[in-house]
């Protein structure tokens, strides 16, 4: 039976390859994975398709936060995170940022749905603490992130004043720990 090819051996038969071979097997790529297409089409078109792209995940987000009937359909984190993990598949070569924003975003989302419904489960509070700390992060890394990210990342701070399960603490801590912090 044979193994699957490492990246090595991947490159070394890419290598061997013409141009149209090259080409049939990014088309057919492109049409057969929906995370592929939308990956190649942020990485050739760029910022406008990158903004239409994060609106259309956040749209999913913000549905599964705030759905139309929640005593009837209920709550899903799990789908919640899989929307950011769907997203991360896209932006593989986004440096963060696209991601970046999602994740902040879901951190915001989870907040206000903390906000609204009082004390949610251990799972739920680490999901907005890995998402938070992903986002800060990508803007402790990048300051003109940091700088259009700011007034979010302080929102959310500003949400978890004087509430429990240590994620006042854990939220602050990682605001914080952004290097721009101090230059402000």
């Amino acid at each position: 039976m044979a193994k699957k090819l490492t990246e090595k051996a991947l490159i070394k038969k890419l290598d061997g390859m013409n141009q149209e071979e090259l080409k049939r097997i990014i088309v057919d790529l492109y049409k057969c994975n929906k995370s592929v297409e939308e990956g190649m089409s942020l990485l050739l078109l760029g910022e406008d398709y990158g903004s239409i792209l994060l609106e259309k995940y956040k749209k999913r987000m913000y549905k599964i936060f705030n759905p139309t009937n929640i005593v009837r359909t209920g709550f899903s984190l799990e789908s919640a995170q899989m929307v950011l993990l769907d997203f991360a598949d896209v932006c593989v070569n986004d440096n963060g940022i696209w991601y970046g924003d999602l994740a902040l975003y879901f951190a915001e989302c989870a907040t206000e749905f903390t906000m609204s419904y009082g004390d949610i489960s251990e799972k739920f509070y680490d999901a907005l603490g890995d998402a938070y700390h992903d986002a800060v992060v990508i803007a402790s890394d990048d300051e003109n992130l940091y700088k259009l990210w700011k007034s979010r990342l302080e929102q959310i701070v500003h949400e978890f004043s004087g509430f429990g399960w240590g994620m006042e603490d854990f939220i602050a801590d990682e605001y914080y720990s952004i290097p721009w912090i101090e230059e402000d």
